[in-house]
């Protein structure tokens, strides 16, 4: 393959690439853009859940599918899910509701997560200003073990707040249209705690933070 790479002999070299990077174990799949900052860190996972490369280059996203990448997330962070059906028409209505939503969540909060890879937007958010994450539930196995897990109903689509570290969830009520208005609000009050919580039981979170 014609990539360039470094020698083997070049140990040097390669400890030095690898600190830089914060490259912990091997095999990395890391990809910088043309000024050498980091697009993603964990292009192996990447690659993996998009073998044809549909999102290459894999830059950062305000919304994001819910794979087993961001299940293992909500251990640490809160997350707004919108649970739908996998039809092409149903994922373009989840991201044209939740992408304006997050983007304003984004904005207001100062975290410009385009800019940064995944590992280090994480870290950069303190517990008075944590990040919260924005997800859309298909019909897959990571949807399945979230909703058996917290003991969400299996009906889409349906708008729910997850947050594990605080052993709570909330749903937007029945009867409410999902727009990009309604949740917006439904972030706010999440925000401010204007929800009607309910607890997640403790073998829930433990099933959770032990996937």
């Amino acid at each position: 393959m014609p990539w360039l790479s470094v020698p083997f002999q070049q140990a040097s070299v390669r400890a030095e690439l690898a600190q830089l990077y914060g490259v912990r174990g091997i095999p990395t799949l890391l990809l910088l853009d043309s000024n050498g900052h980091v697009i993603t860190m964990d292009a192996r996972t990447d690659l993996a859940e998009d073998p044809l490369a549909q999102n290459f280059p894999w830059k950062p996203r305000a919304v994001n599918i819910l794979t087993d990448r961001f299940l293992t997330k909500l251990h640490d962070y809160p997350a707004i899910v919108l649970f739908v059906d996998t039809e092409d028409t149903e994922l373009q209505f989840a991201e044209s509701v939740l992408i304006p939503a997050a983007n304003n969540y984004y904005k207001t909060n100062n975290i410009n997560y385009s800019s940064m890879f995944e590992d280090r937007l994480f870290s950069a958010c303190d517990q008075d200003d944590y990040f919260l994450q924005f997800l859309v539930g298909t019909d897959s196995e990571s949807t399945d073990i979230l909703r058996d897990l917290i003991g969400l109903d299996d009906v889409v689509p349906l708008l729910v707040a997850i947050d594990i570290p605080n052993r709570r969830f909330a749903t937007m009520e029945y009867g409410v249209e999902i727009t990009t208005d309604s949740v917006n609000d439904f972030v706010r009050k999440f925000q401010i705690n204007d929800l009607q919580f309910k607890d997640i039981a403790d073998e829930g979170v433990e099933n959770v933070e032990n996937l």
